[in-house]
């Protein structure tokens, strides 16, 4: 049982979204939410009870589906900016660039 402080404001729930009953609910192409990592991503296949989930960097990983829920319109729209963030970096470095900073001085 957790305690709660007597005078403090309950939280609201205005700004959450629903958690998915089953894994019947997800599609693919779905923006959701993992609450393990605390990042959006768009689903890429349900696979029984886990889910694999895509980010725009690439980064791909696999999640049970009670750890995701909807993503709010904040979350959807994060992935975009995070696609044309991630464009910007790569067009910004060459092979070359990072073959140099990598090379040691002397």
């Amino acid at each position: 049982m957790t305690a709660h402080h007597p005078t403090a404001a309950p939280r609201s729930r205005a700004h959450r979204t629903t958690a998915f009953s089953s894994p019947a609910g997800i599609r693919p192409g779905t923006v959701v939410f993992d609450r393990t990592y605390d990042m959006p991503g768009t689903v890429r296949e349900v696979d029984g009870a886990f889910v694999v989930l895509d980010r725009p960097t690439g980064m791909t990983w696999r999640v049970h589906y009670r750890h995701l829920r909807r993503a709010t319109a904040w979350e959807h729209r994060q992935l975009p900016a995070l696609a044309r963030l991630h464009a910007q970096r790569l067009r910004g470095t060459s092979p070359t660039d990072s073959a140099q900073a990598l090379r040691p001085e002397g």
